[in-house]
């Protein structure tokens, strides 16, 4: 159990995997300074360029004293009127920042305006001003929306404001968008909710984005890969939660239970007060991700440096492999085909062509067995000692694979005639990690074709006991015992 925090700010770039990108360790607040530091010098800037730019056209400096001190005064004065304004007064669920932007500025502006006027300013000042108001309100847009990015690689992950979204638009999900609303600490920002009663979540519509019914939950989490799910569905639709856990328990995510305030005698109490902001709800976790923040932070960094290393030591075998295929047989060096990876999501694994061109099974819909004649002279050699998967390095690289994790699988193959979903039906749990060049099946004799249901089993019951115990040490043995693995192969074809 762990509280729940407030609410915050968060921006997610759909495409980039930011788990993997370097972090300058920094407190969220220590951030939030700085940037409003940053936000302060773009006022600045943009002031000085116009006054810069109206002396140039105008051939001299008449009027420049009291706009250089407004443009001294109106940093700071931003900085102020942000805090005061701007960062700890927004919507619930804080998505839209293009409005605390314009209230911010237009404070500002009313006070530099009348101060020009109060000193008698001019006409060109006034349209000075009215000019820099309306530039800096949309630079000031762009920069907010970018302070999410930045914050991405600058803010520790402890202090980083991460996404939620909350399932259900009863009692329980009015309660902690209520509860959220007022901290300080500003730890969660609750993107919208899900609900298949639209037209009756009038309350929480008026606070919270809809983002869909419950059948499109899935999909929406597995897009924002990094995100929490809160429960707030009522306890006693415990088929319903239990359907959702169902669908969603292939992905790498956190869901809490929050507490049903109509069934008062079952609900969690309030629990201090934690990080020194208001009383704080405790919620039992429902699900959480394979691996820790900072045990996936060490796999990818291991992944990235070791893969490289990799490379550059195995590139004269993949020279002398692509020479030998070349020479073997016609056709391309390389062999591209789609698998399910991280999500089920598909992507195009990189392998040495191992069979005849007019063979090439891009689908993998019959798989390759023992003396199969569509296995070139080379490819039979390659594949016993699993040379032909050494290119799988580049997509270590690209981070579609890891060094260490579960076989991926072309989604149409088969084991006894059956799409192996249909054989195992736990089998997209294997989703909830990358897949990897060699992995804990592998090393256990469990290497080569897949083509029946024990096979098949055996491998996925590997793979689930890697994915439950998984850590970094076992990574290490893993890689250990693949080599010798390659060299005295057992079921390879």
């Amino acid at each position: 159990m762990d509280h729940i925090a407030g609410t915050g700010r968060h921006h997610h770039d759909k495409g980039v995997d930011t788990r993997s990108l370097p972090n300058l360790g920094l407190s969220r607040p220590v951030f939030e300074v700085l940037w409003s530091l940053v936000e302060g010098g773009a006022v600045f800037s943009v002031g000085s360029i116009l006054l810069s730019l109206a002396a140039w056209l105008r051939g001299d400096a008449a009027g420049d004293g009291l706009r250089n001190g407004l443009c001294l005064a109106a940093g700071p004065a931003y900085v102020a009127l942000a805090w005061l304004l701007g960062r700890f007064a927004r919507a619930p669920h804080l998505a839209d920042t293009a409005t605390a932007v314009p209230r911010v500025t237009t404070a500002l502006y009313v006070c530099l305006l009348a101060t020009a006027l109060g000193l008698g300013g001019a006409a060109a000042d006034v349209a000075w001003l009215l000019s820099w108001f309306a530039l800096s309100t949309g630079t000031l847009i762009l920069t907010r929306r970018l302070e999410g990015a930045v914050a991405t690689v600058a803010v520790a992950r402890r202090w980083r404001v991460r996404p939620a979204v909350i399932v259900g638009a009863g009692p329980a999900a009015l309660k902690m968008v209520g509860a959220m609303a007022g901290r300080a600490g500003r730890e969660v920002d609750i993107l919208g909710f899900f609900d298949d009663r639209h037209t009756r979540a009038g309350a929480l519509t008026r606070q919270l984005p809809y983002l869909g019914g419950l059948d499109t939950l899935a999909d929406f989490v597995a897009e924002h890969e990094d995100i929490d799910v809160f429960m707030a569905l009522p306890w006693t639709a415990g088929p319903r939660i239990s359907a959702l856990l169902e669908r969603l328990r292939f992905l790498p995510i956190t869901v809490w239970l929050v507490p049903d305030p109509e069934l008062s005698a079952l609900s969690l109490p309030q629990l201090g007060a934690p990080m020194g902001s208001a009383p704080g709800v405790i919620m039992p976790t429902l699900m959480t991700p394979p691996f820790s923040h900072w045990g996936r932070m060490a796999k990818t960094s291991f992944d990235y440096v070791a893969g490289l290393a990799i490379l550059l030591l195995v590139l004269p075998v993949l020279l002398a492999t692509a020479v030998a295929i070349k020479l073997d047989s016609p056709g391309p060096v390389f062999f591209r085909q789609q698998r399910s990876g991280q999500f089920g999501r598909r992507f195009s694994i990189y392998k040495f062509r191992s069979l005849h061109v007019a063979d090439a099974d891009a689908e993998a819909a019959t798989l390759v067995s023992e003396g199969d004649a569509r296995v070139t002279r080379v490819g039979r050699y390659i594949r016993k000692y699993s040379i032909d998967e050494l290119p799988q390095i580049l997509n270590v690289l690209r981070g579609q694979m890891s060094l260490v994790g579960p076989r991926p699988h072309a989604p149409k193959a088969k084991a006894d005639g059956r799409l192996y979903a249909d054989v195992m039906p736990d089998y997209a749990l294997r989703y909830r990690v990358k897949p990897g060049m060699t992995g804990w099946a592998q090393v256990n004799g469990w290497r080569g074709e897949t083509d029946t249901e024990e096979k098949l089993r055996k491998r996925v019951e590997f793979d689930f006991d890697y994915i439950r115990t998984w850590s970094f040490w076992l990574d290490m043995v893993i890689l250990f015992r693949t080599l010798p693995a390659m060299l005295f192969p057992k079921n390879n074809v």
